[in-house]
């Protein structure tokens, strides 16, 4: 489940992705494409585990998916984990652009682009709902026919509505535990999978395969 987040006004530099230090989600995926899905976190987001397994069915025919997602302080992981490959890229490169925008402007300037971001969406707060004893700020997203229910920055559940014989399609959190003690280890990507590097490709226009 991505999040999606508007600007508010408040400096990249000062904002944590979320606003619980650490946790653990467990995640039931529903629709055409049904699966589950893992997230853990540390040091408010900076750290974390994102494990999707899924199962999709179309005219008959199945396709599964292993995917996971890492994120350290240093690397942001894409792993295929049925393939047993990967990308990686530097955490600092991928914020180059936002930081840019960031610096260019004034706290105001920061707001009204939120808002504008928001209006070009047809992006909407609506009134918050409570799932597993959370209260939850619900948001439409008219453009991308979703909603989203998130908790202090954390989604808890999103819907979308692909259209036709796709129909709706339901991420939502069956297991909540917040603030626990997670091991360094839980931030590491398994043994085995070939990586390669997307950062060298941004900067000399070529692609390094360097293992991990």
């Amino acid at each position: 489940m991505s999040a999606i987040v508007f600007g508010q006004g408040n400096r990249i530099q000062d904002q944590n992705l979320f606003d619980v230090k650490s946790g653990m989600i467990e995640y039931k995926i529903d629709g055409k494409t049904k699966g589950t899905k893992i997230l853990w976190w540390d040091d408010f987001g900076r750290l974390q585990y994102e494990q999707t397994t899924t199962s999709t069915k179309l005219m008959g025919i199945t396709t599964k998916d292993d995917k996971l997602v890492v994120r350290t302080k240093e690397w942001l992981y894409q792993i295929n984990l049925l393939e047993k490959t990967g990308t990686k890229m530097k955490i600092d490169k991928m914020m180059e652009i936002p930081e840019t925008i960031d610096a260019s402007m004034n706290d105001q300037q920061l707001k009204q682009l939120g808002e504008d971001i928001m209006e070009g969406f047809d992006a909407k707060e609506l009134s918050t709902e409570v799932i597993l004893g959370r209260s939850c700020q619900v948001m439409e997203v008219g453009k991308l026919n979703s909603k989203h229910w998130s908790y202090k920055k954390i989604p808890l559940k999103m819907e979308i509505n692909m259209g036709g014989f796709l129909g709706i399609s339901i991420e939502e959190a069956i297991k909540f535990e917040e603030n626990i003690s997670i091991p360094a280890s839980q931030f590491t990507v398994p043994n085995g999978i070939e990586i390669i590097d997307m950062s060298d490709f941004m900067n000399f226009g070529e692609i390094n395969s360097n293992g991990q």
